[in-house]
């Protein structure tokens, strides 16, 4: 048995945000770690202080001058080595932010081309926030993330607005196909019932003895 279908487009692909999230969860993590380097100056003398001071915590007696001394001294280092800390926090940030670029430039082509084909201006945005990330201080905007959001947010909009036109274009040929399906099915159960009930004609006709056709 097989049914006749009409002939009409397949629905339109759709972006969702639940197969975003795991993306934009990347461009967080980037995003976080170039926020990290940017304010290294402050959070780098921060971490070695709280380092220092839980290492020397445990000493008996003297663990809580110890652990005094080590916050001096991530101040002192802090103050003196700041010009230095704060270059190298911009360096890796700047590192940071180009890599997390790439991949996810890279994960959205290979994945999600259509968010560039479909809409063109969307590679311009992902150019915009590099050169966000790239630059000193301005850089501690999670520009990567709220790009790819925004992007992420006109496509899903997008795709929406064409399913709906589609399920609207194709409602009154979705009905049609299925009493088409439903009138079919009618006529192939009629046509079974018919070579059924011929077989079972047959079958009775031949198990009637020749002398009992004989003698009717």
């Amino acid at each position: 048995m097989s049914l006749r279908r009409n002939n009409k487009p397949s629905p339109p692909e759709t972006m969702t945000w639940g197969r975003a999230l795991p993306i934009l969860a990347i461009c967080v993590v980037f995003d976080a770690l170039r926020f990290l380097f940017e304010q290294f100056w402050i959070i780098g003398p921060a971490l070695a202080a709280a380092y220092c001071a839980n290492k020397t915590s445990d000493v008996a007696l003297i663990g809580g001058i110890l652990a005094k001394g080590c916050v001096a001294g991530a101040g002192a280092v802090g103050f003196f080595a700041g010009p230095a800390l704060t270059v190298f926090g911009i360096v890796m940030a700047m590192a940071v932010g180009l890599f997390g670029w790439l991949t996810i430039g890279l994960i959205l082509v290979r994945l999600n081309p259509r968010i560039f084909k479909d809409h063109a201006i969307h590679s311009l945005w992902l150019i915009i926030s590099l050169l966000i990330s790239e630059v000193p201080l301005i850089g501690s905007v999670p520009a990567l993330t709220i790009t790819t959001a925004k992007m992420y947010h006109t496509q899903i909009k997008t795709d929406s607005e064409n399913l709906k036109k589609y399920q609207d274009q194709n409602a009154a040929a979705l009905q049609q196909e299925r009493r088409q399906q439903a009138s079919e099915l009618m006529e192939d159960r009629a046509t079974q019932q018919i070579a059924q009930a011929k077989a079972a004609e047959e079958l009775n006709e031949e198990e009637i003895p020749d002398e009992v056709r004989e003698a009717a």
